[in-house]
């Protein structure tokens, strides 16, 4: 996964130009629902399941930690 395209549809997403991979999702005003919206629009980009029983939501606090885990189920 392209850590500039992941970037871009977080941008468009939280509408915020300047993003960091440290930043959490606290930082940037997304409770839970909005960090499962986030993961719906990555499904349909790269037309991946993600949410499944796999998934720890309490594991993900950063978008370095969204990146992670999107990573290994798209690479």
């Amino acid at each position: 996964m392209n850590i500039d395209r992941f970037l871009d549809l977080v941008s468009e997403i939280v509408e915020k130009q300047e993003l960091e991979l440290d930043q959490s999702f606290e930082e940037l005003g997304l409770d839970s629902t909005n960090v499962i919206e986030l993961l719906i629009e990555f499904e349909m980009e790269y037309d991946v399941d993600i949410l499944d029983d796999n998934l720890n939501l309490d594991d993900i606090h950063t978008l370095k930690d969204a990146y992670d885990y999107l990573s290994n189920l798209i690479d």
